[in-house]
């Protein structure tokens, strides 16, 4: 396999000012009309973006950084070899929300080009020539194989996708060769995911390693040759970037970012409508996003990603602990009224137990036809009046929002529900307190990567880090790893399909929506383009007036 194409940034304008030229130039029109009669917010001509985090994020540390929340800081200041392409949201202006229909493509980024050996075993990227990192050392192999051991060494989450690494080759400066010890089909998606590796400044390792691989250091600091770099951190108060004045690519408009950590969505909105926040980014309730819709001094952005709300399902729950009572639980899902009511314009109805755009549409399919009735055929009444309880994560308004609806819609088919929330961290505790565990969950999780090992082996195997409530289904894992280290893309994606037919028919998880971010912006912001599948990948240096 050999691939070849530009940097995808440096076409966005060209490729805008194209095919889409007419759509941009209508949407433009009507945003003039629009302003005319509607106050222009914010400053137009400030080279500042201010903008806001509900909480504060997890170090900005590549190798450590395995959040949502602050994606918006390590893709704006770190880089890979390869990355997801670029992809230009256009404005709609009305609520006919799309989700992704295909798998994105990997485009070079720090590596211009790559190949891969026949038995899947050696990866040879060619590296683009004159990237500096923000501390001025040159981009080169060096960079490559120091940055893949580290993450090794630090052994964070996302340490698995450098697991199978058994060496890097850095003789020849500008060529990095991958040795793996077996093959894994994965691999160039976990090079292009946001959590991927990162390359980071051979020099800054050595110089601040200190006592624990450089975690003390990059929490306040960065190594990356992103188009920004960090200037300072206020821990729990705000994050200040500044534009790289060397960066290889084009430079951004806006050369400072304050991030500042307001956990108020209510406060964040009102600082918006006063100028004082450039963009929302995410977390704001269906009123709100109705709200700003209707007012022409803004524009609401519906962003494609693979974030996918679901039900997951106790295997250990006292009346939810057969196979056929979960899949009719399924059934009892009205999962029209929730895309209406929680998610209007911003999602789709969820058909297929990975996420969208993953596998063709047809399918893999987990689209279980509605019938309220359905648990009153498996289950006695004396079962069904069993209170049961229904958790959310507590950070989340979406996902409040989703576990009222689903308390009601399963009251209606006979089920007894308390709705209570939990804190992030102890989701992450039910895996190994089965008692303490609630007998539903509604969540909204996302894979790492647009590869579907990347969503099942993490959301559905025993072990995966969100499997919260650690449902086994044994001849579904044993396919996910054949998959992953067959050399054929075609024999992966059968072992896949194969494994999500299996994870589906357990009834343990129940996909409810594909969503999308929110993003609010001024009428007058232009550049909006984004990555799949993560979320909140907004791409801050293509912003401009």
């Amino acid at each position: 396999m050999f691939i070849n194409i530009c940097r995808y940034r440096r076409t966005t304008k060209a490729f805008l000012l194209g095919s889409s030229a007419m759509t941009l130039l209508a949407s433009c029109g009507s945003t003039t009309t629009n302003a005319a009669s509607a106050a222009v917010i914010g400053n137009p001509s400030s080279y500042t973006l201010n903008l806001a985090f509900t909480a504060d994020t997890q170090p900005p540390d590549p190798d450590v950084f395995y959040a949502g929340q602050g994606l918006a800081i390590t893709t704006s200041i770190y880089e890979g070899l390869v990355q997801y392409q670029q992809v230009p949201v256009n404005y709609t202006g009305d609520t006919n929300f799309q989700a992704s229909s295909t798998k994105p493509k990997i485009v070079p980024d720090l590596a211009t080009s790559w190949t891969v050996s026949p038995d899947g075993l050696t990866y040879t990227f060619q590296l683009r020539h004159g990237v500096t990192f923000h501390d001025g050392t040159s981009f080169t192999s060096t960079a490559v194989a120091a940055s893949f051991a580290r993450r090794s060494a630090v052994n964070q989450g996302p340490a698995y996708m450098v697991a199978d690494v058994a060496s890097v080759d850095d003789s020849n400066p500008y060529v990095a060769v991958i040795h793996l010890k077996q093959p894994v089909s994965a691999f160039m998606d976990y090079l292009a995911s946001a959590y991927g590796p990162k390359m980071e400044s051979p020099t800054a390792l050595v110089a601040h390693a200190g006592n624990n691989i450089d975690q003390t250091y990059l929490m306040t600091h960065d190594a990356g040759t992103g188009p920004y770099e960090i200037t300072s951190v206020t821990p729990g108060q705000q994050y200040v970037l500044q534009s790289y004045s060397k960066y290889w690519g084009p430079k951004p408009y806006y050369s400072r970012i304050n991030i500042s950590i307001i956990p108020s969505i209510s406060t964040q909105e009102l600082e918006f409508k006063q100028g004082k926040l450039t963009l929302l980014l995410h977390g704001l309730s269906t009123s709100a996003i109705t709200s700003f819709r209707a007012n022409p001094s803004f524009r609401v952005y519906a962003v494609p990603t693979l974030e996918t709300p679901m039900l997951f399902v106790n295997p250990d729950s006292k009346i939810l602990n057969t196979q056929a009572a979960r899949q009719a639980l399924a059934r009892v899902i009205n999962r029209q009224q929730i895309i209406k009511l929680i998610y209007p314009g911003r999602a789709t109805i969820a058909t297929q137990i990975y996420p969208a755009g993953l596998f063709p549409k047809g399918t893999v399919l987990d689209n279980p036809t509605f019938n309220p009735n359905a648990l009153k055929k498996v289950l006695s009444a004396n079962s069904m009046s069993k209170p049961i309880v229904l958790a959310y994560d507590s950070p989340s308004p979406s996902d409040a929002q989703l576990a009222n609806l689903l308390q009601t819609q399963l009251a209606s088919a006979g089920l007894n529900v308390t709705v209570r929330s939990y804190s992030s961290s102890a989701l992450f505790g039910f895996a190994n307190n089965p008692a303490g565990a609630p007998d539903l969950l509604a969540v909204s999780p996302w894979p790492d990567a647009a590869a579907p090992d990347t969503w099942a082996r993490i959301v559905m195997t025993q072990g995966g880090g969100l499997n919260y409530l650690n449902c086994n289904v044994p001849a579904g894992t044993a396919l996910l790893n054949q998959g992953l280290n067959t050399t054929s893309a075609a024999q992966a994606n059968s072992y896949d399909a194969q494994a999500g037919a299996d994870f589906a028919q357990s009834g343990c998880w129940d996909p409810i929506a594909n969503r999308g971010d929110t993003v609010v912006a001024p009428a007058w912001m232009k550049g909006f383009v984004h990555q799949v599948p993560v979320p909140r990948t907004v791409i801050l240096a293509d912003l401009h007036p």
